[in-house]
């Protein structure tokens, strides 16, 4: 069995999308006078429940290409991509919401009760953000996906 270039081209944006969903995706860092904590994690790790469906359907999107079921591999596809900006557009709402809480919870270095008294200050600046790279590179890999299924015409073999 040998694969068509409109198969291979989506495998090939299917394989992007894959790999976005293992590159850092959020960014974490914590800030105490005594100790700096930083980390990051993928998007299967951040968002556990709809990391599994994007993989699952990433690997739907390949299969329904590989039996040359283009339809059904285009409503995935586009399904993929319709989650990503959901939760996209919901990382973004919750990072706001919780910048906005802590600044308005940490208005200074020192609570007014402990003013002359400590010289150190025990809060923690936490700081959440988006990895941009990743969120680049999985709407890289489903929009590539979507633009070759979209294509009615064939595209020409390698003879």
């Amino acid at each position: 069995m040998t694969l068509s270039r409109k198969q291979i081209a989506i495998i090939i944006g299917a394989a992007v999308f894959f790999t976005g969903l293992f590159l850092p995706a959020i960014s974490l860092k914590a800030n105490n006078p005594l100790a700096n904590i930083a980390g990051s994690s993928n998007y299967i790790q951040a968002d556990q429940a709809y990391g599994v469906i994007l993989l699952l359907l990433s690997l739907i999107v390949v299969a329904l290409a590989i039996v040359k079921k283009f339809q059904w591999a285009f409503i995935a596809a586009v399904g993929t991509l319709g989650i990503l900006v959901f939760r996209l557009v919901t990382f973004l709402t919750d990072i706001s919401k919780f910048n906005s809480l802590q600044s308005s919870m940490n208005p200074g270095p020192f609570s007014p009760e402990f003013d002359g008294v400590m010289s150190m200050t025990q809060e923690i600046a936490v700081g959440i953000s988006l990895n941009w790279i990743s969120w680049i590179v999985m709407f890289a890999g489903s929009i590539i996906t979507i633009v070759v299924l979209l294509r009615e015409d064939k595209i020409r073999e390698i003879k």
